[in-house]
């Protein structure tokens, strides 16, 4: 059982997502190279928060209650649908990768052609990291996480006007309207 953070590069926890247990706990995604994703955060005036986590960026956290591994697989699978993590990230690089949208009608979430969701996945597999551990109470950590860290990716529990700008970016990948609130 993990007591502690484990952490390995996407395309290792991709993989070997055996490592990760069917339980409850907290998990983040780490940016391992900053400047992989600076030209994506000037086109959307984002800023990356300094670094926390040993050198790597904080980009997301997330909890579950049920099993780290299958939401882990989830984030690092080819359908953005399922993963808010991979929709933040998706929008925020669709310009530099050339990511492709499709809304899906009636929800609130969005996909990629396939060709994207590859060029997506391999971008996320080259640049980031997955720390997880278990939690007693992942949900009540989360938020706390959340709230001390402040994640360039997650939306809710966030402060700042960089959440506007991602939401904008996500309705933009839907062909939402855009909240002129929300631009920099």
């Amino acid at each position: 059982m993990l007591t502690s953070y484990l952490i390995q590069p996407a395309s290792a926890m991709r993989k070997h997502a055996g490592l990760l247990p069917e339980c409850g706990g907290v998990y983040a995604m780490l940016l391992d190279k900053p400047e992989a994703l600076e030209p994506a955060l000037r086109r959307a005036n984002l800023q990356l928060e300094p670094l926390r986590f040993g050198r790597r960026a904080i980009l997301y956290i997330g909890a579950t209650q049920d099993s780290l591994r299958t939401r882990v697989k989830r984030h690092l699978a080819d359908e953005t649908y399922v993963s808010t993590f991979r929709m933040s990230l998706g929008a925020v690089l669709a310009e530099q990768l050339g990511l492709k949208a499709r809304a899906i009608p009636g929800k609130r979430r969005f996909s990629f052609e396939p060709d994207s969701e590859l060029r997506l996945s391999a971008w996320i597999q080259a640049h980031v990291s997955v720390a997880a551990r278990l939690s007693v109470a992942p949900m009540d950590e989360e938020k706390s996480l959340i709230a001390a860290e402040d994640p360039l990716l997650n939306i809710a529990g966030r402060r700042g006007d960089g959440v506007n700008v991602i939401v904008n970016l996500r309705h933009r990948m839907r062909g939402l309207p855009i909240d002129p609130k929300g631009l920099h």
